[in-house]
């Protein structure tokens, strides 16, 4: 199983497209830029939206934006918004399933890779990503630019 499951992927993807986007942008739009079926994007948006990482709004001219700024949305907000909390091992959050769990060596490591994970999920941010923090060139996708000539229909 995957730490990080394809439904954050894809919501990392359409945040970082929304990254500089000053209007709202369709879903449909969203999903072919990503290559994502649209159906199973806007689950993954109304997610993001029930955290309040974006605003949508019905019609025409409707679609989604980010709800806040690109710089004040980490990583991690993402991850918990889409998959809920991030768990490296069940025994985490439910330390009644193993006998052995306060004595884990294990366990014990793998908290440590989980805090370590957490906490540069935490720090790395939507907007921090779409600039380049991760060491690459920025986005190709990311912001306003990239959507300028897509139509706005939902």
């Amino acid at each position: 199983m995957a730490v990080i499951t394809r439904e954050t992927d894809y919501a990392l993807r359409a945040l970082l497209a929304l990254a500089g986007a000053d209007e709202f942008v369709a879903v449909t739009v969203l999903a072919q830029q990503q290559g994502v079926p649209v159906v199973f994007l806007r689950k993954i948006m109304q997610r993001l939206h029930r955290a309040g990482v974006v605003e949508s709004r019905q019609g025409p001219f409707g679609g989604y934006r980010l709800a806040v700024p690109a710089d004040a949305v980490s990583l991690l907000d993402v991850v918990e918004a889409v998959q809920g909390p991030l768990v490296m091992n069940e025994c985490f959050h439910a330390p009644d399933l193993c006998d052995r769990a306060p004595d884990c060596p294990v366990r014990r490591c793998l908290q440590e890779l989980q805090s370590l994970l957490q906490e540069r999920l935490s720090a790395l941010t939507v907007g921090g990503v779409a600039g380049g923090a991760c060491g690459r060139a920025p986005c190709p996708k990311a912001g306003a630019s990239a959507l300028a000539d897509e139509p706005k229909e939902r």
